[in-house]
C-alpha cells in the first residue's frame, strides 16, 4: 500500500509582510507631515498676504491726523523718504521670488553639506523633542509665531496711518516692503547655495543610510542653512526695532517694550526649530546674524541716516531683462 506523507501546513514567513507593512506606515507618516508643512506654508502666506492688502487699503486712504508738536514720532529732516530705489528694489526681489516659487523651489539643490559643526550636536542632543508628536506640534507652533513676528511691521503701518497719517505710513510700508522681500530671496538663494542636510537626512547618512533613501522625495532636506523661519523673523524683528527707535512710534517705554517683544518671538521661533529637528543651532545662529543685518542694514542705510538715500537729482529706475530661462526686472540709474 502507499502512503503519503501528512501535509503540514506552515505558517507564512512574518518578514515580507512586516516590511511591506512598515513601508506602508511610512508612506503616510511621511506625506501627512508634508501635507501639514503645505498648509502651514499656505496659512502664513495667506496672512501675510491679507496683512499686507488690508495696509495697502489703509495707506491709499485719506490720511488721518498728522504729526505735530503733541506725538511722540521723530523724522530729522535729513532722513529720506520712500523713493524710486524703494521701488525699484521691491519690485526685483518680488520678481525673483516670483520665479523662484514655481521653478526652483520644487526641485531639491544637490546635497553639498552632511555634517553637523561646532556646538550643534551637544545642542541637538539637549533640545530635540523625544516624540515625534511633540516635534511635530513644535514645528507647527513655529509657522503660528513665524507668521505672527513677521506680520507685525504691518500693524505699525496701520497704527502709523491711523495716528500720524498716511506719509508716515508710506514711508514705513516702503521700509518694510524692500527689507522683508530682499529678506526673502536672499533666503531663498543662499540655502540652495550651501545645500545643507537638515538634522534628520545628515544622521541617517552617518549611520550608513544611502544617499537616495536618507533624502526621499523631500525638496527640503538640503535646505536647512541658514535658517529661513529665524532668518526672516528676525529680519522682521531688527527692523522693527530700527524703526522704534529712530522714529519713536509709540513714544514712552513702549517702543523698547514693542521691540524686546519682537526680539524674543524671534528667539522663540529660532528654539522651537530645533526642538523640531527642522535645523542644527548653526543654522539658527546663522540665521539670526543675517536676519538682524537686513532688518537694520536696509532701513538705516537707505532712509534712517544722515546721507541715506540717492544724492539730489538722481533717478532709478526698473527695466526689463531677458534672461536664458523667461525675463526678469533690472534697475537701472543715473547719479
Amino acid at each position: 500500500m502507499l502512503h503519503a506523507d501528512p501535509v503540514v501546513a506552515r505558517p507564512p514567513t512574518l518578514a515580507p509582510r512586516l516590511q511591506l507593512a512598515g513601508r506602508m506606515r511610512r508612506r503616510p507618516t511621511s506625506n501627512k507631515t508634508a501635507r501639514r508643512s503645505a498648509r502651514c506654508r499656505r496659512a502664513a502666506a495667506s496672512a501675510a498676504s491679507a496683512a499686507v492688502a488690508a495696509v495697502i487699503v489703509l495707506a491709499s486712504a485719506p490720511g488721518a491726523a498728522r504729526a505735530d508738536d503733541s506725538t511722540p514720532l521723530r523724522w530729522d529732516a535729513a532722513w529720506s523718504h520712500a523713493g524710486p530705489t524703494d521701488y525699484a528694489l521691491t519690485a526685483i526681489a518680488v520678481e525673483d521670488i516670483g520665479v523662484y516659487l514655481p521653478l526652483q523651489q520644487p526641485d531639491r539643490p544637490p546635497l553639498r553639506w552632511t555634517s553637523p559643526i561646532l556646538f550643534d550636536e551637544p545642542v541637538r542632543d539637549l533640545l530635540r523633542a523625544g516624540s515625534p508628536a511633540t516635534r511635530s506640534a513644535a514645528g507647527t507652533a513655529s509657522w503660528g509665531l513665524f507668521a505672527a513676528v513677521a506680520a507685525y511691521p504691518e500693524v505699525d503701518i496701520a497704527y502709523a496711518w491711523a495716528r500720524y497719517g498716511r506719509r508716515v505710513a508710506w514711508d514705513l510700508f516702503w521700509q518694510d516692503a524692500t527689507t522683508l522681500s530682499l529678506a526673502a530671496t536672499f533666503d531663498l538663494n543662499v540655502r540652495d547655495l550651501f545645500g545643507r542636510a537638515r538634522p534628520p537626512v545628515s544622521e541617517c547618512l552617518m549611520h550608513g543610510g544611502g544617499t537616495a533613501t536618507c533624502l526621499g522625495n523631500n525638496a527640503e532636506a538640503t535646505r536647512s542653512f541658514p535658517g529661513g523661519h529665524v532668518l526672516i523673523v528676525s529680519t522682521a524683528a531688527s527692523l522693527s526695532c530700527t524703526q522704534h527707535v529712530s522714529m519713536r512710534l509709540y513714544g514712552s517705554v513702549w517702543d523698547g517694550l514693542a521691540c524686546a517683544s519682537a526680539v524674543v518671538a524671534a528667539t522663540t521661533v529660532g528654539v522651537l526649530r530645533i526642538v523640531s529637528d527642522d535645523h542644527w543651532a548653526s543654522d539658527i545662529l546663522a540665521g539670526e546674524l543675517l536676519g538682524t543685518a537686513i532688518g537694520w542694514g536696509i532701513p538705516t542705510l537707505m532712509h534712517f541716516h544722515r546721507h541715506a538715500g540717492p544724492p539730489p537729482g538722481a533717478a532709478v529706475t526698473p527695466i526689463a531683462l531677458p534672461l536664458q530661462r523667461g525675463g526678469g526686472l533690472g534697475v537701472t540709474g543715473i547719479f
